[in-house]
């Protein structure tokens, strides 16, 4: 779709102050000098889309090349970010010029995805985004989350932030691996993240990171002294555990920081094991669960033929996609190896690329979406599928952006 009043662009780096000014008023956010340079370490200015009126920018999405794990592979993917429009210039059909431009731009460079993170829950459902991630807030209440069994060695050592640039890289590599949705973390994003600067941190301290050989977490603290009965707040920023003996080793210590009322955390998946660990699971609460990483197919064949599904199955799917046409797959795979092609055979299954793209990463369960009515098919068989799309960790994009 083209908005020939507002031209759309590939940006400069002439553009480079426009375009974080019109993202700092669109999200409320006051960029400096620093904030400014800083930003470069996560964008790259020639990947961000622009649309003008006259002269002036008044509409931005940009993107980030990530590789993404799905169950039993991984798939290139577009990370869709800083998307804004200008206050003035809002319902005039520049948002969907943008994003339509990018998904085709995406899809010729052979992406198999886009994903992104979405600041309001109603806007990307209607360009074929599906919700593949869910992501909860967790307080863990310190003092009355008791360990049913301690580790002798725990084997996990403090670290500085400059000890830790050279350790966490290759841990969340292992770990993202591992995860349906896990990203890989770019050395941009690395730098930006462990720049640590103060606007990053809240009013919360500095970073601190406890590291184990298989896992890591990162935090920072609010002091609170409550008048003589200390009630710290630790906020655990980033979090990555290959193995359970990191998993129990790393809680061990962080249960024991004397001073801690509370540990909070948006970096905990949802199927994390923390309240098994424990003698009162009510120690672990969950305060919201929202939606996180959005997923939508740009090449359908590429993306299921990329992953492994739980049982066997052989199923055409008829998937509506209103911007690059609707089409019919064939999908033949199994625990060790899937293929799916383009195919003229009568459907199965029928759903929309927003659906296919929630169910990709093994979250989002198919049968809830059919009692729904978002997806149609044979009872038999859309149970079968469901069982197959199924994987054995709750999908987690590890990396924001």
């Amino acid at each position: 779709m083209s908005n020939v009043r507002y031209p759309i662009r590939y940006a400069g780096e002439a553009d480079w102050k426009a375009i974080t000014e019109l993202d700092g008023a669109s999200f409320g956010f006051d960029y400096d000098d620093e904030a400014r340079a800083d930003a470069r370490f996560e964008l790259d200015v020639t990947r961000c889309l622009v649309a003008n009126d006259a002269a002036r920018i008044v509409g931005l999405s940009a993107d980030l090349p990530f590789r993404m794990t799905l169950p039993g592979g991984e798939v290139g993917a577009a990370g869709i970010t800083w998307v804004s429009v200008e206050l003035t210039h809002r319902r005039r059909g520049i948002l969907r010029s943008l994003v339509e431009r990018q998904l085709r731009d995406r899809a010729a460079d052979g992406m198999a995805v886009a994903i992104l993170t979405a600041a309001e829950g109603g806007i990307y459902g209607r360009f074929g985004f599906g919700i593949a991630e869910r992501k909860r807030r967790t307080i863990v209440e310190r003092q009355r989350a008791t360990l049913l069994r301690r580790v002798g060695d725990v084997a996990v050592a403090r670290l500085s932030t400059d000890q830790a640039r050279d350790t966490l890289p290759a841990i969340y590599d292992r770990w993202r691996h591992g995860v349906p949705g896990g990203l890989n973390r770019p050395a941009g994003l690395w730098q930006l993240h462990l720049l640590d600067r103060a606007s990053q941190r809240h009013g919360y301290s500095g970073l601190f990171h406890l590291v184990h050989p298989d896992g890591y977490v990162s935090y920072r603290v609010k002091e609170d002294w409550n008048d003589g009965l200390p009630r710290h707040a630790c906020s655990i920023v980033d979090y990555a555990v290959v193995t359970t003996e990191a998993h129990a080793a790393l809680w061990q210590v962080l249960l024991g920081m004397d001073l801690v009322g509370s540990l909070e955390t948006t970096s905990m998946p949802v199927d994390d094991p923390l309240p098994q660990l424990l003698a009162d699971a009510r120690a672990v609460r969950t305060t919201a669960d929202v939606d996180g990483m959005w997923v939508r197919p740009l090449d359908v064949a590429a993306l299921l033929s990329a992953r492994t599904y739980a049982v066997d199955v052989d199923v055409v799917l008829a998937v509506r996609d209103p911007i690059f046409g609707d089409a019919r797959y064939r999908l033949h795979g199994g625990p060790h190896a899937a293929i799916c092609t383009q195919v003229d055979d009568a459907a199965d299954v029928w759903l929309g690329v927003g659906e296919l793209g929630a169910v990709s990463l093994g979250g989002t369960r198919l049968a809830a979406l059919a009692r729904a009515g978002r997806v149609r098919g044979d009872p038999a068989l859309l149970s079968r599928l469901d069982r197959a799309l199924l994987a054995d960790r709750a999908p987690q994009a590890g990396t924001n952006f």
